[in-house]
C-alpha cells in the first residue's frame, strides 16, 4: 500500500521532493518504493530524463486503477469512521421555500458550511409529507397547520402566520369596493383545495358553505399570481405575500385572519444527528430575528378609514348567513 501511494503522489504532483513532501517520508524513502514496485511488476512505470518525470504507458495504466482504488478506500473509511458528509433532506412546499426559505438560506450556509442541504418542494398532501419521515426520504418535514396534526412526531414552530382575504387595487376597483366580508359573497373566490375559505367566513362572522364556484388552483404561488393579475380575491398567508402587499400589488382585506403556523417536524432520530439540531435551530433563529408583519399598515386600511368602515364590524358582533 505504501509503495501505491507513493506511485500516485510521485505521478499526480510530478515530483519525488513533493511527494516526499505530502507523505511525510524522505525523497529517498519515496525512491525505494517506486523501484520496489516497478521490479515487482518486472517494467518500468516512471521515465525520469533530464530531472524530468513522465509516465511510462505501463505508469498510465497503473495510475487510473490506483486513483480509483484510493478513492473507493478513502470513502469506505469516511463512512466506517462516521464523518461522510450526509445531506439534510428537507421536504417543504414550493410557495414557502420561493417566498420565504431561499431568501435566507444564505445567512445557514455561511454559518454551516459543511453542511449540504437538499431541498425537495413537491406538492404532496399532509399524509404524504409525514409519509416521508417515516421511509427516510426526508429528515425535516416544513408545512403549515397546528401543533395537534403532528402527533406522534416531534416538532418546532418556525414562524407564526396569519390568513386573509387580499386582491389588486384594479380588482378593488372594478367591483365598486368590498368595504365588508358580506361583500365577499358576490365576488370572484380564488380557491385552493387544501386551505378552504371556510374556517375565514367563520371567523368573520359568515355562515357559508364552502364556494364552489371560482377558478381553482393546485398551487400557492399560482392563486397569488391569479390575485395580482386581478382576477378575483384569494385566500392566502401573510409569509407569502409580504412583499406584495408592501408594495402595493395586494391589498389586505378586512382586519378579520385566522391564525396557525408554520412548523418544522422531524423524527427522534432525525434532530439526534449534529448537522439535523444545527439546521432545526437555524430556522427557529431565522423567523424570530425578524418583525412581524403588521397587518394595520395595509393599504386596505386606509381605504376603511376613508370609507368610515369600522373593524369592528368584521371581528365581533352577530353572525350572518350567506
Amino acid at each position: 500500500m505504501s509503495c501505491l501511494s507513493a506511485f500516485e503522489a510521485v505521478a499526480r504532483l510530478g515530483s519525488f521532493a513533493r511527494a516526499a513532501h505530502e507523505l511525510c517520508v524522505t525523497r529517498s524513502a519515496i525512491s525505494h518504493r517506486i523501484k520496489a514496485l516497478e521490479e515487482y511488476f518486472g517494467v518500468q512505470l516512471i521515465a525520469r530524463r533530464h530531472g524530468t518525470l513522465r509516465l511510462a504507458a505501463e505508469g498510465t495504466c497503473l495510475l487510473e486503477a490506483v486513483t480509483n482504488s484510493l478513492s473507493n478506500l478513502e470513502q469506505a473509511c469516511e463512512r466506517l469512521a462516521g464523518t461522510a458528509r450526509r445531506p439534510i433532506r428537507v421536504s417543504v412546499g414550493l410557495a414557502f421555500a420561493s417566498t420565504w426559505l431561499m431568501k435566507r438560506l444564505g445567512g445557514f450556509h455561511r454559518l454551516q458550511r459543511d453542511i449540504d442541504l437538499e431541498i425537495s418542494a413537491l406538492r404532496l398532501l399532509q399524509p404524504d409529507k409525514l409519509a416521508c419521515l417515516q421511509s427516510g426520504e426526508a429528515d425535516v418535514v416544513i408545512s403549515y397547520g397546528a401543533a395537534k396534526d403532528w402527533e406522534g412526531y416531534e416538532y418546532r414552530e418556525i414562524i407564526k402566520c396569519r390568513m386573509f382575504p387580499v386582491c389588486s387595487p384594479g380588482y378593488y376597483e372594478s367591483v365598486g369596493g368590498l368595504n365588508s366580508p358580506q361583500a365577499l359573497l358576490n365576488a370572484t373566490l380564488l380557491r385552493l383545495p387544501r386551505q378552504p375559505w371556510r374556517p375565514w367566513f367563520r371567523v368573520a362572522g359568515l355562515v357559508c358553505q364552502e364556494p364552489y364556484r371560482g377558478p381553482v388552483f393546485s398551487h400557492a404561488g399560482l392563486m397569488v399570481d391569479a390575485a395580482i393579475n386581478g382576477q378575483g380575491v384569494a385566500l392566502v398567508r401573510d409569509v407569502l405575500v409580504e412583499e406584495e402587499l408592501k408594495a402595493g400589488r395586494l391589498f389586505h382585506l378586512f382586519d378579520v385572519s385566522v391564525e396557525s403556523a408554520y412548523y418544522a417536524v422531524y423524527l427522534p432520530e432525525a434532530a439526534a444527528r449534529p448537522e439535523v439540531s444545527a439546521f432545526l435551530d437555524w430556522l427557529v433563529h431565522a423567523a424570530a430575528s425578524e418583525p412581524a408583519t403588521g397587518l394595520e399598515s395595509s393599504p386596505q386600511s386606509a381605504i376603511q378609514r376613508s370609507a368610515g368602515v369600522s373593524a369592528r364590524t368584521y371581528t365581533a358582533g352577530g353572525r350572518r348567513r350567506c
